[in-house]
């Protein structure tokens, strides 16, 4: 066999096994699949938070990209039940059968990229960017949220790897603004995300959008929006834990223990699901991905 054909069946052997992987979280819960190599990182990460610092020898990242409420939670009148009414971290459930995979089918290394905070509010590995550099997206005026062409805001996940996979090239037009919101700035000055939460008016969105309807600026309030939308989970239970213990009156003291916002505030500790988000105003007035949620 000449080096040419050996070189044939190497990319004919590496389209298959791409495809068997991309096929597989597809299956398993995910929306959107993209693959990326590590050394893309090397321009937008620092170091300490890019794949090979958590895997070494570390060759492609796999990223997947799941929708979070379902198509009626959308609709629902009650905007409360978003947050627990969707497929949330279905995107986890698939890249950890994809990791499985990759480490008991291909033989070679793999793991989930870490993503919780260590430290603040720094993530050890951004997965916004992962999902960027895996062509599933870019970034948006609302909150620098990661917006996919086709669904709109997907929950992702990344599966960090030293097997050589075929990559995804990144988005060369910029999903955020759509048309109509360029149309709409021009109108009113505001694009609909923007005139959902105006920092002008207590909100956490604002920018600008330039004459060649791209994003000129965008300004983002991450603890006003904060304060509004991540009002359960860890957050809440150490501030009201902080409260109790301070609070000297018994009476108050065992209201406040018994209190509704302090049992979903425990609630949401160990339930996870539930300290995710409780505001999508941004994303339920944003036109993109809007289709995919019109059902009958």
């Amino acid at each position: 066999m000449s080096i040419a054909e050996m070189d044939q069946d190497q990319d004919q052997d590496l389209d298959g096994v791409t495809d068997a992987i991309k096929t597989l979280a597809l299956k398993v819960g995910g929306d959107v699949v993209g693959v990326a190599p590590v050394d893309r990182w090397d321009e937008f990460a620092p170091e300490g938070h890019r794949p090979v610092d958590f895997l070494p020898g570390a060759k492609n990242v796999v990223v997947v990209g799941s929708r979070g409420p379902t198509a009626g939670a959308w609709r629902s009148p009650d905007h409360r039940v978003i947050e627990v009414n969707g497929f949330d971290f279905s995107n986890d459930r698939a890249i950890h059968v994809v990791a499985n995979y990759i480490e008991q089918e291909l033989g070679h290394y793999a793991m989930q990229a870490p993503s919780l905070p260590t430290g603040g509010q720094q993530p050890p590995m951004s997965l916004m960017l992962s999902a960027v550099l895996a062509g599933l997206g870019t970034r948006s005026l609302a909150a620098n949220i990661i917006l996919n062409p086709k669904f709109g805001l997907l929950y992702y996940s990344a599966c960090i790897t030293t097997a050589k996979l075929n990559v995804d090239e990144m988005l060369e037009q910029n999903v955020c603004p759509h048309p109509m919101c360029v149309a709409t700035y021009r109108e009113i000055g505001k694009t609909p995300c923007m005139a959902s939460c105006p920092s002008d008016e207590g909100g956490c969105l604002d920018g600008t959008i330039g004459e060649d309807g791209e994003i000129e600026s965008m300004s983002y309030d991450r603890e006003r929006c904060v304060s509004r939308s991540m009002n359960f989970g860890i957050n809440s239970f150490q501030k009201a834990l902080g409260e109790i213990i301070d609070e000297q009156d018994s009476e108050r003291r065992s209201s406040m223990i018994n209190s509704d916002f302090f049992s979903r505030s425990c609630t949401s500790v160990s339930f996870f699901k539930e300290s995710v988000a409780q505001c999508f105003e941004c994303m339920r007035v944003c036109p993109i991905g809007r289709a995919e949620r019109k059902l009958k």
